[in-house]
């Protein structure tokens, strides 16, 4: 989705505005850009870092036994890239996954990772881009005894496999990424912007950016800067990460996808500033 789908480039809704991107270095490029073509003035604190599991060894048996599972399912974009990359690695080719095994992905950026390192188009993509949205999909479906590969990140939240193991069916929750936190020094270039109250917005595309950015700074500090600025999330998974940590974002994306974000952004800025009426 380009940027002009977003809003009226010409508008530059978010002149004068200052948001921070969290995201990883790799993804947080195409939102930086997305967010300065809107007008804002963006700042780069990624508060995460991917890389590969410590242990191979639970997927690399999963690559070995690929036809012995039905569905496979990827949460994010990470997900097909890593599992494309191990496969490369054990000589493995894309085409090891069987025909009759059914994909599944979540959003569209996780379909064209799929479609990119593992060379197959989803049999299914979630039209809600989270856990649920994919517990979803299995809607009619007959899961009793049939055996499911969650290839995702080892951090990842419990609901998909609580849900397909109540169906009946067996599934392996398996590695192929981690999330690594990176610590107070990723915040060193924006403190002091963050102490003097220059940033407007902290944007959040992650549980893991979220909690990192929380124990980085510290409970304390982040909140005092979280009540001086406002707080957007990508989506419900997020929010409710800002919520345990006892902080109610401002924003939550209607579409969990950067595009998504965005344009909840430039909705907020939109309307009229607290205490102010409407013209």
């Amino acid at each position: 989705m380009s940027n002009t789908e977003i809003v009226d480039l010409d508008a530059r809704p978010l002149a004068g505005k200052t948001i921070l991107v969290t995201r990883p270095e790799e993804g947080a490029s195409r939102m930086g850009e997305m967010l300065a073509d809107l007008g804002a003035c963006v700042r780069v604190a990624p508060m995460i870092r991917i890389t590969e599991p410590e242990d191979w060894a639970a997927a690399d048996a999963a690559i070995r036994s690929l036809d012995a599972y039905q569905w496979i399912i990827f949460t994010s974009a990470n997900g097909p890239k890593y599992l494309g990359k191990r496969f490369g690695d054990l000589g493995a080719a894309p085409e090891a996954i069987p025909a009759e095994t059914s994909v599944l992905a979540v959003g569209p950026a996780t379909a064209a990772a799929v479609e990119k390192y593992l060379e197959r188009t989803p049999d299914k993509v979630a039209v809600k881009y989270v856990a649920e949205g994919v517990v979803e999909l299995f809607d009619g479906e007959d899961m009793a005894g049939e055996r499911v590969l969650l290839a995702r990140a080892k951090e990842g939240r419990d609901a998909i496999p609580k849900a397909l193991l109540g169906m009946g069916a067996s599934v392996d929750d398996v590695a192929v990424y981690r999330t690594t936190p990176l610590g107070r020094e990723a915040l060193r270039e924006v403190w002091g912007e963050l102490e003097a109250g220059k940033i407007d917005m902290l944007a959040f595309t992650s549980s893991s950016a979220l909690d990192g950015f929380m124990r980085a700074a510290g409970e304390e500090t982040a909140k005092g800067w979280m009540a001086r600025a406002s707080v957007a999330s990508i989506g419900p998974a997020t929010s409710a990460t800002a919520r345990r940590w006892g902080v109610a974002p401002d924003v939550e994306a209607a579409e969990s996808t950067i595009p998504g974000v965005a344009r909840a952004i430039v909705s907020y800025y939109g309307k009229p500033e607290r205490g102010e009426q409407a013209s």
